[in-house]
């Protein structure tokens, strides 16, 4: 006699209608988890947890715990379709805050947010894991793999197809027909190059911000092959000295930072000093005016960063 099972907490939804049936086919056939257990694959605490209604199990599950209690080809599949239907309109409220509503066709979407709201909803639709939308793309070689991960992060509203190619593979894992692909195509065409909404304003305080990273790198003998992002974000730049490409963060400069890869001359980096500076030093990049200058040259400007020196007599 196995323990009394906790009663379904929302037997009125769809994952609640999924797991009374379970619990209904295991009282039928008079069996327990652990007699489950011994005719699935799969452990009691796994059979236990996919009729407990807390959380959506996977279709194999089910199907396996349906065949065990007699009862092959029966509702399971059908409920568990609607109950991941459930499932996904609700992940998709949560994606698509600011997006209620329908989805929009294809010929209506008007940008990238539409895009994605509309991507999201054919897998709702499709009622497929991402599991299974990845064995669906492998069956066709022709098109770009396309893994659970990156499935996730696009149906989800973390990132946008970033190829036709990548699209047609989308859609063919939501189990779209192919002669619906050519709308799909040709929105994802108007949006795809399009500014998002959300992205920032390149304000005056931002490129003021940006003009100060830059005379920050060139203390370093360094220069910008990107637009500054943010001082903690990673920067590709150039070293003046030797041309090589590398990535930086420039609140990581003067604090550890190991120099150029191909190790340049480290004088020329700034030293981590303390304190005032001495008088015969370049107010920019703080390199000694004795490496530089003569005591008797006339004014100059650094090599460094060309700002004026002259050395203090002494």
């Amino acid at each position: 006699m196995g323990r009394t099972e906790n009663p379904v907490l929302r037997p009125t939804s769809a994952l609640g209608g999924l797991a009374c049936y379970l619990r209904w086919c295991k009282a039928r056939a008079g069996l327990t988890n652990k007699a489950l257990a011994y005719r699935t694959k799969y452990s009691a605490t796994t059979l236990q947890r996919a009729s407990g209604g807390a959380v959506l199990p996977t279709l194999r599950v089910v199907l396996a715990y349906e065949a065990a209690c007699g009862l092959a080809d029966g509702e399971a599949r059908a409920l568990w379709l609607k109950a991941r239907r459930a499932e996904g309109r609700r992940d998709r409220r949560r994606a698509t805050s600011g997006r209620p509503g329908k989805a929009p066709r294809p010929d209506l979407i008007a940008d990238r947010a539409d895009m994605s709201h509309a991507l999201a909803d054919l897998r709702d639709r499709a009622g497929l894991s991402y599991r299974a939308m990845e064995r669906r793309v492998e069956e066709r070689p022709e098109l770009v793999q396309l893994s659970r991960s990156t499935a996730q992060r696009i149906l989800t509203r973390q990132a946008f197809p970033t190829s036709q190619s990548q699209l047609m593979a989308v859609l063919h894992a939501c189990a779209v027909p192919e002669r619906t692909w050519g709308d799909w195509i040709r929105a994802w065409k108007k949006v795809h190059r399009a500014p998002d909404r959300l992205e920032p304003a390149v304000t005056p305080a931002r490129k003021l911000l940006a003009r100060e990273a830059e005379a920050e790198l060139a203390c370093f003998k360094l220069e910008a092959v990107e637009p500054f992002r943010s001082p903690t974000a990673a920067w590709s730049v150039r070293c003046c000295l030797c041309g090589a490409l590398f990535r930086v963060q420039l609140s990581g400069l003067g604090h550890g930072w190991t120099g150029c890869p191909n190790r340049c001359p480290r004088d020329r980096a700034r030293p981590a000093t303390t304190g005032q500076l001495a008088p015969s030093t370049c107010p920019r990049c703080e390199l000694p005016a004795t490496d530089t200058l003569a005591a008797d040259s006339p004014a100059t400007g650094c090599p460094i960063c060309d700002t004026p020196v002259r050395p203090t007599p002494d």
